[in-house]
């Protein structure tokens, strides 16, 4: 497990750099099998990444955290460990998981997980997303009207066809919200429960980005 200052969605990038000796030691054994907590051999398949949580309280650093209980696996796409022994690592989140039991910190942070099955997209779901997407859409067009900057042909559109590619996970990893707002979405259940936690982040943004809040 990673506890991190940052909610990991599923489908968003993470770069990271692995400077600290248990990460270090987590990331070999992530590499090589033997990870796992639960009796598994080295004949098991390796696994192809970690659990990141986000820190609730404490640093990143040194340990001591307190920590959710609801993370997203992070698979490893690519590794290049560096002549002292870091690493620069290129992962992808996944699928989401609750911790079922902390187990002690020997030799890094490690759980026993449960995965957490995904809801289905509802209609209703769908149209209240893509109005919300037209406020987001309109707050980038106003931004760049503001500072007089050409709107960019790659600029998302935030309507029906992107969240059908990217979902509202790959929305919120677009946009510049809080970590305790993408924690709250990334435990939403249900579609309805994610709907208002995403409507009530982007109108904080709203309000951060017009007025100064």
């Amino acid at each position: 497990m990673f506890p991190l200052g940052a909610a990991l969605l599923p489908g968003e990038s993470l770069p990271l750099r692995i400077f600290e000796p248990r990460y270090r030691q987590m990331l070999r054994d992530c590499l090589t099998g033997d990870a796992s907590p639960d009796g598994s051999t080295a004949d098991d398949p390796p696994l192809s990444g970690f659990g990141v949580v986000l820190i609730a309280r404490g640093r990143e650093v040194g340990g001591g955290d307190v920590r959710h209980d609801v993370g997203t696996f992070a698979d490893i796409d690519t590794a290049v460990t560096e002549p002292d022994g870091q690493a620069l690592i290129s992962c992808t989140g996944t699928w989401r998981f609750r911790v079922v039991d902390w187990l002690p910190d020997d030799p890094y942070p490690r759980a026993l997980i449960r995965p957490l099955s995904e809801p289905s997209l509802d209609d209703a779901s769908v149209r209240r997303l893509t109005g919300i997407g037209a406020r987001v859409r309109q707050l980038v067009e106003e931004s760049f009207a503001a500072r007089r900057v050409p709107l960019d042909d790659d600029v998302p559109l935030f309507d029906a066809a992107d969240l059908a590619t990217v979902g509202v996970f790959g929305w919120a990893a677009r946009l510049p919200i809080g970590p305790a707002d993408r924690q709250e979405l990334l435990e939403a259940a249900d579609y309805p429960t994610r709907c208002h936690v995403f409507d009530e982040a982007v109108a904080t943004m709203e309000a951060r980005i017009r007025f100064g809040a």
